[in-house]
This record gives C-alpha cells, sequence and structure tokens, in this order.
C-alpha cells in the first residue's frame, strides 16, 4: 500500500476519533466544575491544533466554531461557508448535504486571497440531539496534483464508479462505531450477479464494463438516502443500509428494498438482452450476524450462496429468524391491494385539547386497517408500502372523503368540534389535481375548507420548486388551515416557516418524550414555541403521556395539546362520549 494510501486511512481514522471527541467535548461543556473546565480545554486545545480543518455549525449551517487550521484560510465574515460543489460553479453545498445524517465526498473551499478555490475531502455528521453539524475537512490540493492511478482506485472502482471494497470495509467500521440505543441495526446487502463474466468475455470491444455500469447504476439510487454503495468483487455489488433506514419494521423494509434490486437487475438483463442474467442477494445485520466488518461480509456472503441454490433469482437472510418472514411484505402489499375495494379502512378520531379553555377543539384524523388476518394496523405498519406503491394517493383521499361524512354527520347531530386535522403524504400533495380534488370532494360535501386542517411534512419542501407556492396559496385561498408537521425533527424547519405562507406547526414528538427528566430538551421546546409566538404560528403539541409534560407545555406558552393523557385515537362512535366527559379529560394540576 502507498504512502499516500496510508494517510487516506490514517485520515478517516482521525475522523472518527474526531466524531468521538467533539461528542465528548458537547457533553463536558454541561458541566460548571473545574475538573470540567480542565478537560474541556484538553479537548479544545486537541481540535485547535489539528491540521484537519474542523468546524462545529448550528442548525442554521452558521459556525459556533472554526479551529485555526481553518479561520486561517477563510475570512471571519464570510458566512456561510462558501463550499462549492465544484471549481469553477456556483452550486453551493451545505444545505444540500444538510439534510443527510452523514455525507463524506469531495468539495470546493473559496479561499481568503483571492478567487481561486481549495478542493477539500469534506465530511459533515449531523447531531440530532443538540441539532448541530460537524465539519471536518482535508486539503487534497497536493493529491489533486499527484493523484496516481493506484491512489484513485483505492477510493473509487474503476469499471463502476462506485467505493472499492477497502472503502467499503471502513464504512461498516464507521457504521458500527455510530449505532445507538435508538438505532442500534444497520444491514449489509451483497448483490451477486451470474453470467456476468461470461458476457464480459462475448461482449464486443468497448461493452466489457457496460453491464457492470448498468448495474451500479440502478443501485446508485440508494446513496441519497445515506446508503454507501460498492463493489464487492467482480460479480458483486455492496449496500450498506444505514442504521435510520432499519429502525421500524426492518424486515419489511428489506424485503422491499431487496425486491427492487431484484428489479433492477432484471431491467439490466433485458437492457444487454442477457435472458440468462441472474441476481442473487444476500442480507446480514449488525449486530445480529456479526459485530466486525469481516463477519457481516462473511454471513452475507453465506446468504449470497444459499440463494443462489434456489436455482433463480432470489434473496435470503443470513438469519432465519428475519428469513421466515421473509414473504411478509409480499403478502402484506397483495392484502394492501385488496383492502380499498373491500371497505377495510376506517378513520379514528384523537381529540385536541385547549388548556386554557378545558375543551375539546379538534381532531386528527388517523388511519386505521381492519385487516382480517392481522387485527387493526395502525399506519405505521402499512404506509410505507402504501407510500412506495403509489396508494398513498389513493389513501388521502379516502380519509378526506371519509372526514367529510363524519364532520357531515356530527354538524347534524349538534356535537361537531373545531378543525379535523388530515395527514397529507408529500406524492398526494405533489399530484396536480391535488387542489381540484379537494375541492370537488368539499362541493359533494356541501362543507367548507375552514373545517379542514392540512398537515404537511417537511419532506414536501426539501425540493422546492414554483408549484409549492403556488399550491399553497390555492389551499389558502380555499380555506384549508395548513401546519407544518414534526417540526424541529428535519434540518430546514427554519427556512420553511420563513418561506412559505403557514399557520401553525406541531412539534416532533421526539421533543416531547421524557422532557420532564432532560433540562436540554425542556429549553429546546421553549425555544421553539417562543419562535413560532414571535412568527405568530400556532403551536400544537402531541404525543402528551403524563400530567408533567402537559403542564411544562402549558408554562412554555403551548395550549393546544393531544396525546394518550387525554384520550388515544377513537372510533367515530365513541366521540359522543368523549365529549360528555371532556371536563374530565384535563386534570386540575394542568389547568
Amino acid at each position: 500500500m502507498s504512502g499516500d494510501t496510508h494517510a487516506m486511512l490514517l485520515a478517516l481514522t482521525v475522523l472518527l476519533l474526531l466524531i468521538i471527541v467533539l461528542s465528548l467535548y458537547n457533553r463536558k461543556l454541561m458541566h460548571n466544575n473545574k475538573a470540567a473546565d480542565s478537560e474541556q480545554q484538553i479537548l479544545k486545545n486537541l481540535l485547535d491544533q489539528s491540521a484537519e480543518f474542523i468546524a462545529v455549525l448550528d442548525s442554521n449551517l452558521e459556525p459556533t466554531y472554526l479551529n485555526p487550521a481553518f479561520s486561517s484560510v477563510i475570512p471571519v465574515q464570510q458566512y456561510p461557508l462558501a463550499v462549492f460543489k465544484d471549481e469553477e460553479g456556483d452550486v453551493l453545498l451545505l444545505n444540500e448535504i444538510a439534510r443527510q445524517p452523514h455525507w463524506q465526498g469531495e468539495a470546493w473551499l473559496q479561499l481568503t486571497q483571492n478567487e481561486r478555490r481549495m478542493p477539500i475531502a469534506l465530511t459533515m455528521t449531523h447531531h440530532q440531539n443538540s441539532g448541530s453539524y460537524l465539519l471536518t475537512g482535508r486539503d487534497i490540493s497536493s493529491c489533486k496534483r499527484k493523484q496516481t492511478e493506484q491512489d484513485a482506485d483505492y477510493i473509487y472502482d474503476t469499471d463502476t464508479g462506485l467505493f472499492t471494497p477497502l472503502l467499503l470495509n471502513q464504512f461498516i467500521q464507521t457504521a458500527i462505531h455510530s449505532t445507538t440505543s435508538r438505532q442500534p441495526q444497520f444491514a449489509i446487502f451483497l448483490i451477486k450477479y451470474n453470467q456476468v463474466l461470461s458476457y464480459m468475455v462475448a461482449a464486443p470491444q468497448g461493452k466489457v464494463p457496460d453491464v457492470i455500469r448498468s448495474l451500479s447504476a440502478q443501485l446508485k439510487q440508494y446513496s441519497s438516502k445515506g446508503a454507501v454503495v460498492a463493489r464487492y468483487n467482480t460479480d458483486t455489488l455492496a449496500i450498506l443500509v444505514p442504521a435510520h433506514l432499519c429502525s421500524t419494521q426492518i424486515e419489511v423494509n428489506l424485503n422491499r428494498l431487496a425486491q427492487k434490486m431484484l428489479l433492477a437487475a432484471d431491467q439490466a438483463a433485458q437492457e444487454f438482452k442477457q435472458s440468462a442474467l441472474q441476481s442473487y442477494i444476500g442480507i446480514s445485520i449488525y449486530p445480529l450476524d456479526g459485530a466486525t466488518p469481516a463477519m457481516l461480509l462473511s454471513s452475507a456472503s453465506t446468504a449470497v450462496c444459499n440463494a443462489a441454490r434456489l436455482g433463480r433469482s432470489n434473496m435470503q437472510f443470513a438469519n432465519s429468524r428475519y428469513q421466515l418472514k421473509a414473504p411478509e411484505y409480499l403478502t402484506l402489499e397483495a392484502e394492501l391491494l385488496k383492502a380499498q375495494d373491500n371497505d377495510e379502512f376506517d378513520v379514528y378520531y384523537q381529540p385536541r385539547l385547549s388548556i386554557g379553555s378545558n375543551r375539546v377543539v379538534g381532531y386528527e384524523a388517523l388511519l386505521r386497517w381492519h385487516n382480517p388476518k392481522r387485527g387493526i394496523l395502525a399506519p405505521q405498519y402499512f404506509l410505507n408500502i402504501a407510500d412506495d406503491t403509489g396508494q398513498v394517493v389513493a389513501l388521502d383521499k379516502l380519509v378526506f372523503r371519509k372526514c367529510c361524512q363524519q364532520l357531515k354527520h356530527w354538524q347534524q347531530t349538534g356535537i361537531s368540534r373545531g378543525r379535523i386535522s388530515l395527514n397529507i403524504s408529500t406524492l398526494s400533495f405533489r399530484q396536480q389535481d391535488f387542489v381540484s380534488t379537494l375541492q370537488q370532494q368539499l362541493e359533494e360535501s356541501q362543507l367548507t375548507a375552514e373545517l379542514f386542517e392540512l398537515e404537511l411534512h417537511e419532506d414536501i419542501f426539501l425540493q422546492p420548486d414554483s408549484t409549492i407556492n403556488t399550491t399553497l396559496q390555492q389551499l389558502i385561498t380555499l380555506g384549508f388551515h395548513l401546519t407544518l408537521d414534526n417540526f424541529g425533527q428535519g434540518v430546514s424547519s427554519l427556512s420553511v416557516l420563513r418561506e412559505y405562507p403557514l399557520h401553525s406547526l406541531k412539534i416532533a414528538q421526539s421533543y416531547i418524550r421524557d422532557m420532564e427528566h432532560n433540562e436540554q430538551q425542556r429549553n429546546i421546546t421553549a425555544s421553539l414555541i417562543r419562535l413560532a409566538s414571535y412568527l405568530q404560528i400556532d403551536v400544537i403539541a402531541t404525543g402528551i403521556e403524563n400530567e408533567m409534560q402537559a403542564y411544562l407545555l402549558h408554562v412554555m406558552g403551548c395550549d393546544i395539546l393531544q396525546g394518550h393523557l387525554f384520550s388515544k385515537a377513537l372510533p367515530a362512535s365513541e366521540v359522543p362520549a368523549l365529549l360528555a366527559r371532556e371536563n374530565r379529560l384535563l386534570r386540575k394540576e394542568v389547568s
């Protein structure tokens, strides 16, 4: 291995240590004793003396700390940091990569003295608890000038443009160190393509790498979601599926991903008229199938061999526990396709209460699937499948239609109370007939839009285009109340509040959960509520589980609360009984 290669391995190791050190550094800042101050100074000296460029950015991507190596090459007033995608272009990079939990790649930094830009190896990691970012960079100008083919081969595979096996091992090791109690698992996919070698031998001159490149291009789409795509060996590619994509329903989500990859391989086979091309996928899961990169890759390789023994394109988990559940997602998808025709969906209503008036002031509509075999299923058990298959658009229409029917009935019986809030998927919002469909349903039901609230997830705003504001203005003109859902969880919530006409926001449940035991969490929540007050935006808090949470939010200035402390989501038939006892829903201690 060359000296430059050793240097790159060392840099990756140093980067991991810096992330750990910075985490410790931030933790130590919370203590105010002399011992902590001494440790803080030691840690700060370590960062100050590093030759790497190190910066800590706040949630607005503005620096709160620059080490001397970094501040010496850029002007102090140059905020936000001028980090570009390429040497000549004008596309800034930070806002784009801030949407990912972790990003690593090359970028160009604008320098102090002149207009030229410095190429840097850049890594940016989002710290979820604090909302801050750790940015580290290394000047690679000399590497750019002296880079040899051997160096390039260390990073990228020449046939596919994917990461090399050596870097794959480094990424797996980093993923192991990055797991947490809330996100303890990640997965390794190995995708083996038989007949690739025989095709490459028989292919015309100049066409040898095309089949591999086509397969690689199909898989690169997963990089945008944080996955690492690499070449494992001659006829096998690999994907590291990060922890945040394995946090819920892991066997169903991984099955869906595997089926998409098998489909991609089929498309590549058709493209090159290779009907004999077969693909096999082996899946290992950390820490169940191994505690080291070598063990995880070995487990996935064994699973690939097991899949190949079946004699056709197939996938296998390394662990039999997940393999037994492997057909589950296909069965669930088939059941979901039939469910709407069989009228298996119903809408439940979770009340929202005003602490000030001690009354129910509205409801959130929540879809429930009355599956004949599985019982009543909440959206988290089927919404990902509905979103992937496009069925979520039809489900959103169904929910709105049922809500209109129910509200009409409540008006006729004299128990209508406030707005009904509906969750709108990103796919539905981007349909050309989205607004007209809502308007048509209102006209058929003889209702007005003022009676409804639309909860819009931040994903809707992550890829802004000219149609978003047009759609929002049309909805406001009709009279809909617009709410930004899950506020504070993403990276662009502040810009969304600043740029788009919204009436209210719903605080992310992660800020409510255990807030009574976490002072930092309480301070952040109080700041979010104050910010909304300054912007004259209403605040809704959901996921309230106990009286102390309700009391704290009331003191902070949040009046509208929702959660199991007051009531779970109920079928419409139980709402009259709920209203009959609404004065007892709020405890005296809260009011």
